[in-house]
């Protein structure tokens, strides 16, 4: 079988460097995934675009004078098992709707979820490379979401004790954002299952459910709110895109949804302490979009402040509209009490060992970070440091005299 067989078992599960691995990871080829500015330092002249961006980087500046913005954001990568992650049903991006699924995905009464034994080995593995402490012991809690594509009415998922903790990721700006290394923290990752898919009709009449991703692996990475900026937080989606690339545990498309960003931005007048009220932005779907939305709303916001209409800021959740090229009020942020959250009673504790994660991190491959370090000290630029570390098929590159 194609789980590992804890049916009715409470004791916990343990992970041992000698234990058979039942799951694969799906590795398809991967096109080289690169920003807005690394294309245009490919195919234009290296003056032009720079003055352009300097400019931006000039308004921005004159416009957040006074202010500054303080900015966290929460990752979603869906992982590339063969199966999901409390049953044995496969996931294929473009299924027939509602073609995957089976009463434990959904959540029938009876049916108990089984752990995907590859879950943990790729948030062990991602836990790794971004620093963190892995926990030797966690769990997994119920999170009440009462939405129309989540059927059993709450999402498996870690709360108290995550798999990994306490973690920081480098990366170094695009040379025509005027370059510089930047150090982000990670407050956590945790392992969770997806919830299906809304399908809205044209006319917005009705809507329909597709559940084929509805217990699909998620790693969900929080970082600290140490981001200032939207191209920050563009250069850090974008930095964990190539890391979990190089892992092999995600394919990390946006586009297709298996890798999402929700960020949290607020601002606050310069020398306060005390964050301000965060907004959430949610439904973008490339980097350059973030990046947008993120000085859309820190202008928003910063406007308010200096109208003296700051109460008008509130904890909500706001979508970015493309089109407009603004965000609006999608709903009122939940609070931390609307999820009423307690141990998962189907499941029990994950327990990693010693020899377990030294056997992961023996096999792990050379990360993005690394390589810039790498092609740096052979004395590369670093416009041509980002241009092939950008792409996991380089692995090593000869310099001749």
């Amino acid at each position: 079988m194609a789980l590992t067989l804890l049916r009715g078992m409470r004791t916990p599960i343990s992970f041992r460097s000698n234990s058979g691995l039942l799951f694969t990871v799906l590795r398809p080829r991967l096109s080289r995934f690169t920003t807005r500015a690394e294309s245009a330092q490919a195919t234009e002249p290296k003056a032009a675009p720079k003055s352009i961006q300097l400019a931006t980087k000039e308004a921005a500046e004159q416009k957040t004078q006074g202010f500054e913005a303080v900015i966290g954001i929460e990752t979603h990568v869906q992982l590339s098992t063969v199966t999901k992650a409390f049953c044995s049903c496969p996931y294929n991006y473009g299924s027939q709707p509602n073609s995957t699924i089976c009463p434990t995905c959904m959540g029938h009464p009876g049916a108990l979820p089984v752990l995907n034994e590859k879950v943990v080995e790729c948030a062990v593995k991602l836990g790794l490379a971004l620093n963190c402490e892995i926990s030797m012991i966690s769990k997994f809690d119920r999170k009440q979401y009462f939405y129309p594509d989540l059927p059993k009415g709450y999402q498996i998922s870690q709360f108290d004790i995550p798999i990994a903790k306490k973690g920081y990721v480098n990366l170094d700006l695009p040379v025509e954002f005027g370059g510089g290394h930047r150090k982000f923290g990670i407050t956590r990752v945790h392992m969770e299952e997806d919830a299906g898919k809304l399908l809205h009709s044209e006319s917005g009449s009705y809507s329909q459910v597709d559940l084929n991703r509805a217990g699909v692996p998620l790693l969900e990475i929080v970082s600290e709110p140490d981001m200032r900026t939207g191209i920050e937080a563009a250069e850090y989606g974008a930095e964990l895109q190539r890391i979990v690339r190089y892992l092999g545990v995600s394919n990390g498309n946006m586009q297709e949804g298996s890798l999402r960003c929700d960020v949290n931005v607020s601002v606050r007048p310069v020398g306060q302490s005390e964050f301000g009220t965060k907004v959430e932005i949610k439904n973008m779907n490339s980097f350059s979009e973030i990046n947008r939305a993120i000085d859309y709303e820190i202008s928003r916001q910063i406007m308010l402040h200096k109208e003296g209409q700051a109460d008008q800021i509130v904890q909500e959740t706001r979508l970015w509209d493309e089109s407009s090229q603004k965000t609006f009020t999608m709903r009122k942020k939940e609070g931390l009490a609307d999820y009423r959250y307690f141990p998962e009673p189907d499941l029990p504790e994950v327990v990693l060992s010693t020899d377990y994660i030294d056997e992961i991190s023996k096999s792990m491959p050379e990360l993005p970070e690394a390589k810039r370090r790498r092609y740096e000290n052979m004395g590369l630029s670093m416009q041509d440091v980002l241009f092939l570390a950008n792409d996991d098929n380089v692995s090593h590159i000869c310099l001749v005299t």
